[in-house]
């Protein structure tokens, strides 16, 4: 970002997963260009490093509450930004990972901008799907990635394909649309449990998976056979992510297409001078 680039009226940025050790350069000079900063994100030190930019720091979290409606929340979360974006602009918006990976308040904030005719640009982090990469030690490259929101895949019944490493996310929100920070019963998780059964053997076992927060921790992992989920996620870990690996790994059909990717000759026929 040149010194010369004309600032939008917003930023959304992403502040990744270890909180200040994961916020980028870029992410960096963006809010030190802006009179505001809102944030979410309750880790260590974040406020005081954003104030360190030389802004002001706004946290967010105080807009939830217990038996509130989360999509309530992020409205009146949006709703915060735009309205100091008319008045002194450029703020910032920034989330706890990556700005456009399940944080709805970024598609609220760009449907605002829209109407108010507020220009917003958007800039990465590191999400928590990169970290669970990195914890799982997953290679989405040989057999490819699934990944629902959990009460979505519920919802519209997704198919799942058991032979692809499958990802469900939002787990403590399961079948749930009002914030709340208490645990969850196992009858929370039986439709989900029972979901999955359809497509697994409830022998198979999957993991649960919380990157960690601090550097100096590893990530929260748990891992449990689909067919005691409800009652394991009601005594174990809630937070976090599923990740159910493959039962088996689909054959090759097309083996001619396999051959020819290795075909010298073909190559040079494909090929343009």
């Amino acid at each position: 970002m040149s010194a010369m680039e004309r600032a939008p009226d917003v930023y959304v940025v992403g502040l990744g997963i270890r909180a200040v050790q994961q916020i980028t350069r870029e992410v960096e000079e963006a809010m030190r260009r802006c009179t505001t900063v809102f944030f979410v994100d309750d880790g260590f030190g974040v406020q005081e490093h954003i104030e360190s930019l030389g802004t002001e720091a706004v946290p967010l979290l105080d807009l939830y509450g217990e038996g509130r409606e989360r999509r309530g929340t992020y409205v009146r979360m949006a709703a915060r930004v735009l309205d100091r974006a008319l008045e002194a602009p450029p703020v910032c918006f920034a989330s706890y990972g990556h700005p456009t990976v399940y944080v709805r308040p970024t598609t609220l904030i760009q449907a605002g901008a829209g109407a108010l005719g507020l220009e917003v640009r958007v800039l990465a982090g590191i999400s928590a799907l990169d970290s669970i990469m990195v914890d799982l030690n997953l290679d989405p490259g040989p057999e490819g990635l699934q990944m629902y929101e959990a009460t979505d895949a519920l919802a519209r019944r997704r198919p799942l394909q058991p032979d692809v490493p499958c990802l469900l996310w939002q787990i403590s929100a399961v079948e749930n649309g009002l914030y709340t920070r208490r645990r969850a019963k196992a009858e929370r998780f039986a439709r989900l449990q029972q979901y999955l059964l359809e497509t697994y053997p409830p022998e198979h076992e999957a993991t649960m998976v919380l990157s960690a927060s601090y550097q100096l921790l590893p990530a929260w992992t748990e891992r449990l056979p689909l067919g005691e989920l409800a009652e394991r996620l009601a005594a174990g870990l809630q937070a976090g992510t599923l990740y159910i690996p493959p039962v088996a790994v689909r054959p090759v059909s097309d083996r001619e297409l396999v051959r020819d990717a290795y075909d010298v000759e073909r190559l040079e026929r494909l090929s343009a001078d």
